[in-house]
């Protein structure tokens, strides 16, 4: 292992009564070319390792002293925060294993019995100025990384920062866009319907009724996108009740097959469980069981089969809506519960992504689950799960 330090640059500090004993372990030590220092007495020594100018990287201490023997040297060295972490090692003559389990017990790193062999003083004394230079590198290391993460999370916050004013932003936009558009798109509606008692004997009908689905198109992503912008930011009052998913999918079925204007579209109703009440805010989910069988029309295209299949799971009553359309685009199933996240330029079905958006929403606020899966031979089916019982969420009555 190399080295993780350089000999000059560790400064050792001798402590003991006997001139002569710190003259041959001096000599020893000078050879590796350590700093040394010595003291005679265990109150010099304190003086010296309190010094705020010197730094002392081991601690040769003798036992046997007048005054303040060695363990009270130790005991002093251990209480003192600054000098908890510098190497202690005894050269001392008691050999008696209470002597060692003394020194030990007072915070020692190591206990050497003089007379001593001096390449073993050597490698003992490499041993714990190595170990306490690793210790000195992982603190580095550990300050580092602390300063590292202390950047990054730093730098986390501010990017947080920025996102909730994008998505703030994109809220207020989609407010905006729902009341300022609402207005005018209703009066041209209205409109659409006087005129079309006036033309609906001319050749102007075909390009009326394009500009009433528009419109609809238009009035509906408004109030779709009104009530995302409430949900998300919680401002929606939730009237919680017992409603009937039966009774809603066929109120969407009758709808949509008044308003199809292509040339098939046939709903199946496969209820195989008697309850299908839930307790939840009827326009929500009335709402998002509207959605999805609109998207799964437009997936269809003229020739459409939609099947609404409910059964229970447990306690859970699972609403499962089926067609047989084209299915959803492989690129986008990872993202698609995600406001905007459709990519490339095929905006087709779903508008710009909120219709989804909004059900996982509505889902959510009723404690449940929204999945989306392609069947193997073509077409998709969207599952909606409910929680039974339910639990209101707090506040809500």
């Amino acid at each position: 292992m190399s080295s993780l330090y350089q000999s000059q640059d560790i400064n050792i500090l001798i402590v003991d009564d006997n001139i002569e004993n710190i003259q041959i372990i001096g000599q020893i030590l000078m050879e590796q070319n350590y700093n040394l220092s010595f003291a005679t007495s265990g109150a010099e020594a304190l003086h010296m390792l309190m010094d705020k100018d010197q730094k002392y990287d081991l601690l040769l201490l003798d036992i046997v002293m007048p005054g303040q023997d060695g363990f009270s040297v130790c005991r002093k060295v251990k209480s003192i925060p600054a000098l908890q972490q510098m190497p202690v090692v005894f050269l001392s003559a008691k050999a008696d294993s209470q002597s060692v389990l003394n020194g030990l017990a007072l915070g020692a790193n190591d206990y050497i019995f003089k007379p001593f062999n001096s390449r073993e003083l050597l490698l003992r004394v490499k041993t714990q100025i190595e170990l306490k230079k690793q210790h000195e590198a992982l603190e580095r290391l550990n300050l580092s990384l602390e300063e590292a993460v202390t950047q990054r999370t730093e730098l986390l916050r501010h990017a947080h920062k920025k996102l909730e004013i994008l998505d703030e932003a994109k809220s207020n936009f989609l407010r905006l866009i729902s009341h300022e558009l609402r207005t005018p798109l209703n009066i041209i509606s209205g409109f659409t319907e006087i005129l079309n008692d006036a033309l609906k004997n001319t050749d102007l009908i075909d390009d009326l009724t394009e500009l009433k689905i528009s419109t609809n198109r238009l009035i509906s992503l408004s109030e779709t996108a009104l009530l995302l912008t409430e949900l998300e930011l919680g401002k929606y009052a939730p009237d919680f009740s017992l409603i009937d998913l039966k009774a809603i999918c066929q109120a969407n079925a009758r709808r949509y097959q008044s308003s199809f204007k292509g040339d098939h579209l046939e709903f199946h109703f496969n209820f195989a469980h008697s309850d299908s009440k839930v307790r939840g805010d009827f326009n929500l989910i009335d709402n998002i069981i509207g959605k999805v069988t609109e998207n799964a029309i437009k997936a269809c295209g003229d020739r459409c089969e939609i099947t609404y299949q409910l059964h229970k799971d447990g306690e859970k009553t699972i609403l499962e809506i089926n067609d047989d359309g084209a299915g959803f685009a492989k690129k986008n199933l990872e993202q698609i519960f995600e406001r905007f996240a459709k990519k490339g330029p095929d905006l087709k079905y779903d508008g710009f992504g909120l219709g989804l958006s909004t059900i996982k929403l509505v889902m959510d606020l009723h404690q449940g689950k929204v999945s989306v899966r392609n069947h193997e031979k073509g077409g998709a089916s969207v599952r909606l799960e409910f929680s039974v019982p339910y639990s209101s969420p707090a506040g809500s009555p």
